[in-house]
Order: C-alpha cells, then structure tokens, then sequence
C-alpha cells in the first residue's frame, strides 16, 4: 500500500441524532419520585436486616436486591452478611439444596469470597458424573449454570457443570411453560449474568421479576423508582456529552469518521452505573470519542505520512505540536488535548486530587500501537500471534478506559492503582486480550474488504497452518482462559482495591455484549436494542 493511499473504510452514520439533545427534567416528578424511593429505601433495608431471616431466606433477599439493580445502596450491609456466611460456612450449607448452594457459590465468588467448587460434588452420582436427578430441577440448573461461569483454572467441577447444565436447560426451555422461570433460562442462556452488562441484567431482572407470583411489592416498587431516577440522571448526562460532540462538529467536517457517543455512553454506564460516578461516566464516554476518531485516523483515514507525522506530534502531547498536521489530524489532536484537559478541570471541581500523567502516557502508548498496526498494514506483515498480541492488547485501549475509571471516580489511592495497572497484571492482560480477539473475530470478514492490518486470526493461520475456521476455535479457547484469570484476580485477597480489578471485568462485560456476534459498535443499529432498554425507556411504575 502506498504511503499516499488512504484506506477507505465506510462506517455506518450516527443513527441517535437528536434523540437525547433536548433532556429537560420535571423537577416536580424527580422530587416526587425521590422521595418516595427514599422512603422504600428505608422499608428494604429494614427487610434486609431483619433478624428472623435465615441463611436461604437471606441469600435469596440478597440475589433479588443485586439483580434488581439496587444493591449499590446496600453494600455495606452486604457485605457484612456475606462475610458471617463465609466465616459459618459449614453450617450455612449444610441443609442448602441444589438451587440455594448455586446461588451461595455465585453469590460470594461475585464479592471475592474463594468458596470451593467441591460443595457441588454431592450432585454427582457414583460415576463421578452430575446425577440424573437434578435435572427435574430447572431452578437449580439455572443456578448452577450461572454460577459456573465464576470458574477457574484447573476447576473441572465447575467446566462439567457448565456443559452440563447447558446441555439441559436448552433441551427444557421451550418444554417450559411461558412464565418468569422460562424466560429467565432463555435469557440466560443467550447472556450468561456473570458476562452480562450490569444495568442492561438489571433492567431484564425487573421486567421478570414484576411478572413473579413470589414478587415483593415493595421491592419492586423501590427498584422501579431508582431504575427511572437513575435513568433521569444518565438522559441529562447524555444531553451534555452529545452538545459537547457537536461543538467539535466531527460530524460535518469529518463525516468518514465514527460519531458514537451515545454508544460511548453506553459503555461507561456499563463501566460505572452509580449516580456518584458521574465524573468518571463523562470523562470516560469523551476520552473515548477522542480514541475513537483517533483509532479511525490510523485504520482507516489517514495515509502513512500523515500517521507518521501524528505520531510523532503525539509523544510531545502539546498544543504546539500542531502545525503542519492536516485539518483532519490536527480536529483529533486537539480533541484529545482538550478532553485532557476538561478531565483535570472536572476533578479540580470535584475537589480531588488527580495525577493524569499515568492516563496520557497510556494514551501515548495506544497511538504507537495504532501506528504499528499502519506500519504492518502497509508492509503487508503478519506477525507470530505473540507478537501481534502484545502489540494488539495495547491497541486495544482497555489500559486506558480502565484508568480513566479508575482515576475518575477518585476513590482510594488512585496513584497506587494506577501504577499497578502499568506493570500489566494478570486482570488487565486478559481485559485487552478478550478485547482484542473477540473484535477481531467478530469483524473479520469486513476489515477484509479493504487493506487492514492482519488480525489474530491470520497470525494464528499463518503461525499452525491451520484453516480459518480452526483458528476461530482455538481464538474462542483463549477467551475463555481470559475469564478464567479475571475470576481468579477477583478472589481476595487483591493487590489493590477490588474496585480497580473489576473495573477490568466490567470492560471484559461490555466488550461481550458489544462483540458477541458482530460489530455493534461500528454498526450501532447492532446496540439499538440495549440503548433503548436503559437510556430511553423508562420503567412504567
């Protein structure tokens, strides 16, 4: 490929418009609707506390408040109850049935508690197999199912439960009758709850949980409320990020590249729900479209002079770094210059200390791995697979969304956790590699329709002498082993605050959601659905 050529690549436009640019809230509603949930709020967790409850009654109290989305407001209590259920163990399961010790093993492997897999074995027959019995229990199965996606390496238990479990509750979905227990195994049959957007889960919890002979009213009702009142919250969000977008005027000057705010937003809502991460949202959803229009630049706009020249403006990271970059280097330059700076503005305001050099040196780092990409690209190099991943991972921009989280909720010592994310640890590596092969998976076929770098799955061909369909296969293995390791890095005791690590899983969440079966972040039509679901409609009270 010459290095004047441009290698046109045709993105579909931004099909949002002018859904979210005029959001004025009903202050009388919000008032209102405030209010009363505060008061529900009261009501649950006087339930939650209550003294008559035991284990299986709290363990099921705990699950329907963490599905429903409104566990955030009950973490410390939580956590203390886990905490005696971890330390009674033994007596907590002894009289547990399949379903409350699926539930048990889920539930505290979620909040980092190493309970064993072994607590499964009494379903197993004297053949060392899962015994026949249980699977007249389609409760159990599904709890069993979902809990087994918190497994390990070297976990056999649990990797035969999950084939097992799939294997049944697919044969009896459609037996089932058309209640909540029958929905709830087809949607977790397509989206495992562990691997599952937290908001998006929430919102399908709700739904299901209304329809529920067993349902408690106020429960519902409190998880309603906050649902639309968190929802107000994200509308007002969105409206400032899609204002601040078209002040920059991308749309227009440049319209070859990516406008997804709104799917932008989607992932930082996936990243950091609660109402008090609003900062960290913001920052994230903007640094994002600067990453963005700057990925679009190396892979599918800009010649290889022009890359060339970016690049090395790029490692000064100053305004004065701009002249002779192009128009449309120079609109990405100062974008991301300025949402550098807005972040420094924004935690000043908020009245926390913020040490950006970790962030801008990951961004750096993404820009040279976006430059090598071009560079192979125009070589026509396809890499040993190690190789290109340990470039690909950096391209990937997990590092650096996870950062951006991480220092814009200004929790704890961000210092500390940002310098343990530069020494790559295990939580972070498999964040970029699933990423990075999921999309690269996902969107083979239409990267080779133009000149495009080579993707892992040509360098895993290449490397093995294998077909493309094989490749896939062993690429899928390697995605599993990433949330094996994740898993394994939740467990306490953590290097840092379990916060910072799960910040990795909840990327690893979006990037399933996103990737699972296309491109639905370069083709938004793809994300409609679950932007609909959590940014527009509201929860009819």
């Amino acid at each position: 490929m010459s290095s004047q050529s441009r290698p046109f690549a045709e993105y579909g436009p931004d099909i949002w418009d002018e859904k979210f640019t005029s959001n004025h809230r009903d202050f009388k509603l919000w008032k209102a609707c405030t209010e009363e949930r505060d008061e529900l709020e009261n009501e649950v967790r006087s339930m939650l506390l209550s003294a008559g409850l035991n284990w299986t009654e709290k363990l099921i109290l705990i699950n329907t408040i963490e599905r429903l989305g409104v566990g955030y407001h009950f973490a410390e209590y939580i956590e203390v109850m886990l905490a005696e259920m971890h330390n009674a163990h033994a007596c907590t399961i002894e009289n547990f049935n399949l379903s409350t010790t699926a539930l048990y093993f889920r539930i505290l492997r979620q909040h980092g508690y190493n309970v064993s897999s072994d607590i499964f074995s009494k379903y197993k027959d004297i053949d060392g197999n899962f015994s026949e019995a249980i699977t007249t229990d389609p409760e159990g199965l599904l709890n069993l199912y979902e809990a087994a996606h918190l497994r390990t390496h070297g976990e056999a238990m649990l990797d035969e439960a999950l084939v097992f479990t799939t294997s049944h509750l697919t044969s009896i979905a459609e037996s089932l009758d058309s209640g909540p227990l029958a929905k709830q195994v087809r949607r977790s049959l397509e989206q495992p709850l562990h691997k599952g957007i937290q908001r998006i889960e929430a919102k399908h919890s709700l739904l299901l949980y209304e329809q529920s002979r067993s349902r408690n009213e106020v429960l519902l009702k409190f998880a309603k409320l906050d649902f639309n009142l968190v929802q107000m919250l994200y509308k007002q969000e969105l409206s400032h990020l899609i204002r601040w977008w078209a002040d920059i005027d991308f749309k227009s000057k440049f319209p070859q590249f990516r406008s997804r705010v709104v799917e932008g937003y989607l992932w930082a809502v996936a990243n950091a729900f609660e109402p008090c991460d609003a900062t960290a949202r913001i920052m994230y959803t903007k640094m994002l479209c600067a990453l963005s229009v700057t990925d679009d630049l190396y892979d599918a706009y800009g010649t290889m002079d022009e890359l060339n020249m970016y690049t090395k403006a790029i490692e000064r990271l100053d305004a004065g770094s701009i002249d002779g970059l192009p128009d449309h280097s120079k609109l990405c330059y100062i974008t991301s210059l300025n949402v550098f700076r807005e972040f420094d503005e924004a935690m000043v305001k908020k009245g926390v200390y913020c040490d950006l050099s970790y962030l801008k040196e990951a961004f750096k780092a993404n820009l040279l791995a976006f430059h090598k990409e071009s560079t192979w690209r125009d070589k026509g190099y396809v890499p040993p697979l190690e190789e290109y991943l340990m470039n690909s991972t950096t391209s990937s921009c997990i590092c650096m969304l996870g950062l951006c989280i991480i220092l814009g909720r200004g929790h704890g010592d961000t210092i500390g956790a940002c310098r343990w994310a530069t020494k790559k640890p295990k939580a972070l590596v498999a964040a970029e590699k699933m990423g990075r092969i999921i999309n690269d998976i996902v969107g083979y076929e239409e990267e080779h329709r133009r000149p495009h770098v080579a993707t892992s799955i040509d360098c895993y061909m290449k490397e093995y002498g294998v077909s493309k369909e094989e490749a896939i296969v062993k690429l899928y293995e390697m995605i599993e082993d990433t949330w094996k390791d994740i898993n394994e890095e939740c467990l306490r005791p953590t290097p840092v605050a379990r916060s910072c690590i799960t910040t990795f899983l909840e990327l690893m969440r979006v990037n399933h959601v996103t990737y699972k079966d296309n491109d639905r972040y370069t083709h938004p039509e793809g994300l409609k659905h679950e932007i609909t679901l959590i940014l527009v409609d509201p929860i009819p009270i």
